[in-house]
């Protein structure tokens, strides 16, 4: 378990921590350590606000949020889209991750095309360790990376 991982782990709620700890463990056997990241983990309601605003609320106004918490700014108009559904996010009380795969480089990635096998194990020891996976929600709200507490 990387680094990472392991502090992303200890941000959850102290419920949460054993289930995520089995799922990062699986993922560890299943993948290795190197081929996924563990996004984030909890979130504060501020950042869940700001992510919540993006294709919701003029560029400016999204950037102002994000730069407020310390994200990237969003470069234009392009990227200022729908990236959750719901202000009230499991993030906020620590029961929920966001897990992707690397690319070959070691970046995270959210190319499902690219990446689909991968996001599959990942979400296959989600499922094996408890959890929902955001892959199952109906779509439009289809998030493969979001995996929560059941």
């Amino acid at each position: 378990m990387t680094q990472r991982s392991i502090k992303k782990l200890a941000e959850l709620d102290t419920a949460a921590q054993m289930v995520f700890e089995g799922f990062l463990r699986r993922l560890d056997a299943e993948l290795g350590d190197d081929r996924y990241i563990v996004f984030e983990g909890r979130r504060s309601k501020e950042t869940q606000e700001a992510y919540y605003a993006q294709g919701r609320e003029p560029l400016e106004k999204v950037n102002a949020l994000r730069k407020a918490v310390g994200l990237y700014l969003l470069r234009s108009e392009h990227d200022n889209y729908m990236i959750t559904w719901s202000i009230k996010s499991k993030h906020i009380d620590g029961l929920a991750m966001d897990v992707v795969p690397v690319d070959g480089a070691g970046n995270p990635t959210w190319d499902l095309a690219h990446f689909f096998k991968t996001f599959q194990k990942i979400r296959d020891c989600g499922f094996a360790a408890g959890l929902i996976c955001g892959a199952d929600w109906p779509v439009p709200k289809t998030d493969w990376p979001h995996y929560e507490l059941r």
